[in-house]
């Protein structure tokens, strides 16, 4: 699946009542030249899931993302993975924010870093995107295709 998505650095969250909060745990290990990504996470409307994920680069805001989804056993099995072969780890609480046709994903990120951006999937590149006022308020600078921004580059080495 193609995933397009723009980021945005955000100052605060937003004044809104969110539609979801996730809490999100993390993990990323390098296996034959490729990260792969293993996440728990836990929704006050949801009961708990396991994700693994691997994304492949095609443009700035483009990747091609591959997801399955995981048992507990499995999502522990690669948790422990990570801490033998020197893997990333990184936790997040994410705000879930229904506007339209679109969701709006607000991550606040809560180890190694304290900063919070907002993602939203377009559905073309060269979209029209109108920013809504509760994160357009919020907005410091979009961030999109800066890969210091990225969820892998904010995680933490695991020691």
């Amino acid at each position: 699946m193609i995933e397009i998505e723009r980021k945005f650095l955000l100052k605060g969250v937003p004044d809104l009542k969110p539609d979801e909060v996730i809490k999100i745990k993390q993990w990323y290990l390098k296996v034959d030249g490729i990260w792969e990504r293993a996440r728990s996470m836990e929704s006050n409307i949801s009961s708990i899931k396991w994700v693994h994920t691997v994304k492949t680069r095609v443009s700035d805001i483009s990747n091609i993302e591959e997801e399955i989804d995981l048992s507990k056993y499995e999502f522990d099995s690669f948790v422990k993975e990570c801490k033998k072969s020197n893997g990333r780890y990184i936790t997040k609480e994410r705000r879930i924010y229904l506007d339209g046709d679109f969701k709006w994903e607000v991550d606040f990120f809560s180890n190694k870093c304290h900063i919070i951006i907002a993602e939203v999937e377009i559905p073309t590149e060269d979209y029209d995107l109108i920013i809504p006022e509760f994160i357009e308020k919020k907005n410091l600078l979009e961030v999109s295709g800066l890969k210091q921004f990225s969820n892998r580059s904010l995680s933490s080495r695991i020691k």
